[in-house]
C-alpha cells in the first residue's frame, strides 16, 4: 500500500476532523479541548520551554505531549487515524489551522501518543512511519525532483548587544562538508546582509534552498513576524515576515525551500521565534520550510543540519528529512524534538534520489 496523506483540519470555532486525502474518507468531528485548567497547563509547560538551563526530564515532555495530545484528540477521536498508521508503511499527518488561531501557534511537535493497552506510546515527530508537518493548502506551482540543489547559507548577526552573537562557524562548516559529499551546489555564503544584499543573492544565484542562520521575533498581539538583518550601519533591521516573503520570492527565482535557525552559546535574553516568516513564505510560494521554534545549541544545530541534509540527498522530502532530523537529535535530550517546526504546500521531493527512484 502507498504512502497516506491524512490532513487534521481546526477550523476558528475549535472544531477539528480528519480526512484521508486518497479515498477522501473522513472522521467524525470533534471539539478541541484547548480550555480550562489543561491550556494553563499548556502555556504554562510554552514558558518552560524557553528556559534554556532547564534540565528536561524524558516523563516531563512526555507529559507535555500527552497533554497536547488529549487537547487536539481527545479521549478517543485519535484512534481513526491509529487504524490508518497500522495499515499503512507510512503515512503523512499533515495540521491545518487557521491563521490567526491561537491553536495555530502551540508547539504541536511535542504530540505523545500516550501507551494504551499493549500498545507504546511515541512522539509522533519521531516515528518512523509517520512525518509530522504543518500543512498550508495552496494551488501554487508544482515542482518536480531534480538532480542538483543548489543551496544558499544566509548568516546574519547584526551589532546589537540585546540580541547576542549567532554561532554559525560549526554548523556551516558541517553544510559544507556534507554538500561536498553529496549532490548539492552551495553559493557563496552571505554574511550579515541588508535587505537589498538578499535580494540580489536571490535574483542573481536562483537557490532552491536557502538556510537562514540568525535571529528571528513574532509580536503575537498582531500575528506577525520578523528577521534580524542588518542596516548600512551594522546595526539590526528588523524586516518583517511579509518583507522577506517579498524579497525571497519578487523576481520569480521562488525557493523551493527554506530553513530559518537560530544558534546561540546559551544566551537567553534574546527570541528566536520564526512564527510568521514562515506560513508568509509558504502564501508566497515556497514549497516548504523548516523553523525553529526556540533557540538550539550549535551540537544541536550540527547534528540536526547534518542528518537533514543527508536524508534530502536521499531523496527524502523535507518534512521527511526534518522527521528524520528530529529523532538525531531527540536520543539524549527529549526537549529538543519539537524545536523543528515543518510547514508544507506540496510533498513533492526536492531532489531525486541517489537511485534515481522517487
Amino acid at each position: 500500500m502507498a504512502e497516506v496523506r491524512v490532513w487534521v483540519t481546526v477550523d476558528q470555532d475549535g472544531k477539528a476532523r480528519a480526512r484521508r486525502l486518497d479515498n477522501n474518507q473522513r472522521s467524525r468531528v470533534w471539539s478541541v479541548g484547548y480550555t480550562g485548567l489543561d491550556k494553563q497547563l499548556i502555556r504554562l509547560f510554552e514558558r518552560w520551554l524557553t528556559v534554556r538551563d532547564r534540565d528536561w526530564r524524558d516523563d516531563e515532555i512526555r507529559v507535555f505531549g500527552s497533554l497536547l495530545h488529549r487537547c487536539l484528540f481527545g479521549n478517543d477521536n485519535w484512534e481513526w487515524i491509529q487504524a490508518i498508521i497500522e495499515d499503512s508503511p507510512r503515512v503523512r499527518l499533515e495540521l491545518i489551522f487557521p491563521d490567526d488561531s491561537r491553536l495555530a501557534a502551540l508547539p504541536w511537535e511535542y504530540l505523545y501518543l500516550p501507551d494504551k493497552d499493549r500498545r507504546q506510546g511515541a512522539f509522533l515527530a519521531t516515528r518512523r512511519n509517520l512525518v509530522l508537518s504543518r500543512y498550508i493548502p495552496l494551488r501554487g506551482r508544482q515542482f518536480s525532483a531534480q538532480d542538483k540543489l543548489t543551496v544558499l547559507v544566509v548568516i546574519s548577526q547584526p551589532k546589537d548587544p540585546r540580541i547576542g552573537p549567532v554561532k554559525y562557524e560549526d554548523v556551516l562548516e558541517t553544510i559544507n562538508a556534507t554538500a561536498a559529499t553529496l549532490n548539492f551546489k552551495t553559493l557563496e555564503t552571505l554574511h550579515n546582509p541588508t535587505e537589498q544584499d538578499l535580494a540580489r543573492a536571490v535574483r542573481t544565484g536562483s537557490p532552491d534552498l536557502i538556510h537562514f542562520m540568525g535571529h528571528g521575533k513574532f509580536d503575537e498581539d498582531r500575528g506577525a513576524g520578523a528577521l534580524a538583518l542588518v542596516d548600512p550601519d551594522g546595526g539590526v533591521d528588523w524586516v518583517s515576515d511579509r518583507r522577506i516573503a517579498d524579497t525571497l520570492t519578487r523576481y520569480g527565482n521562488i525557493p523551493r525551500a527554506v530553513v530559518l535557525h537560530s544558534c546561540d552559546a546559551g544566551k537567553a535574553d534574546y527570541e528566536a521565534s520564526f512564527a510568521g516568516v514562515a506560513p508568509q513564505l509558504i502564501r508566497h510560494g515556497v514549497q516548504s520550510v523548516i523553523a525553529m521554534q526556540y533557540p538550539v545549541r550549535n551540537s544541536t544545530a550540527i547534528k540536526f543540519s547534518s542528518g537533514l541534509y543527508n536524508a534530502l540527498a536521499n531523496g527524502d522530502d523535507l518534512d521527511v528529512a526534518a522527521q528524520e532530523a528530529r529523532f538525531q537529535i531527540s536520543g539524549s535530550a527529549p526537549h529538543l524534538l519539537g524545536v523543528p517546526v515543518v510547514y508544507m504546500q506540496s510533498s513533492t521531493p526536492l531532489l531525486r534520489s541517489r537511485s534515481g527512484d522517487l
